[in-house]
């Protein structure tokens, strides 16, 4: 079974759905905690070695 790198329509359109009805303190909360993901993400890159190809 082949995976495609494209979202599925239907997901991408749930979730459409469910932002749009999204509370405003529900959205800040969301991009609250995908901030704070994608620091602790940048933390750990920095924190570990990089590897390299020989």
């Amino acid at each position: 079974m082949t995976m495609s790198n494209e979202p599925r329509r239907e997901t991408l359109a749930e979730v459409q759905r469910l932002l749009a009805r999204a509370r405003p303190e529900q959205l800040r909360r969301l991009l609250a905690d995908i901030q704070a993901a994608e620091q602790a993400t940048d933390r750990e890159a920095q924190a570990s070695p990089q590897r390299r190809a020989s």
